[in-house]
């Protein structure tokens, strides 16, 4: 995911490529409380929405890895979900709004959010107990589970490009440019750090 720009001292910071777990939060909290106020920042707090839910679902990757505890992965899937639904409420109170594109991104964002949540509740949930072992302890039926789980999440795998190329169509039509890439991963690393506490 990618974004840049200036700052505005009355509203969350514009994201940059630096952005952060706390500049991340700060944006989806204004863009949750109807922040936005242009297409610009529109966009920061869709991007924000977006990463935060990718963050975790890298966690669960990350989980899978290190064969976390079942409880560990399930209250990721969890936040996860919530986090889904606090995104939609929030594309809620900008549907009036008729910044150039905005309509697009919000359905495609939609989209987004509900490949991700199926792939949760329709695959996740489930290997939530598989994962926390190690892979040679799988049963055949758990491993084609995650068989069909992978091409699964070749459909969601379109769907996020899709999104991730959108943004500069969104960002020429409302007048900014987009550049940097915000580090996820470090994202994951220190959320991971947290884990537990």
């Amino acid at each position: 995911m990618m974004s840049c720009g200036e700052g505005n001292e009355t509203e969350a910071p514009e994201l940059t490529g630096d952005a952060g777990v706390e500049d991340i939060n700060n944006a989806v909290a204004s863009f949750n409380e109807g922040g936005a106020y242009d297409g610009r920042s529109y966009f920061d707090g869709l991007l924000a929405e977006v990463v935060k839910v990718d963050v975790k679902f890298r966690e669960v990757e990350a989980l899978d890895e290190i064969d976390g505890s079942e409880a560990d992965i399930t209250a990721v899937l969890d936040s996860a979900i919530s986090l889904i639904e606090e995104g939609r409420k929030a594309l809620d109170l900008y549907e009036g709004k008729d910044w150039p594109k905005r309509a697009e991104f919000h359905d495609l964002t939609i989209k987004w959010f509900a490949s991700v949540e199926g792939l949760i509740n329709d695959y996740l949930y489930d290997l939530a107990e598989p994962m926390s072992r190690a892979d040679e302890t799988w049963t055949d039926e758990e491993i084609d589970f995650y068989t069909e789980y992978s091409e699964a999440y070749k459909g969601f795998y379109e769907i996020d490009n899709e999104w991730v190329d959108f943004q500069y169509e969104y960002a020429a039509a409302n007048g900014f440019e987009i550049g940097g890439i915000i580090d996820e991963e470090a994202m994951v690393n220190e959320e991971m750090s947290h884990m537990g506490e």
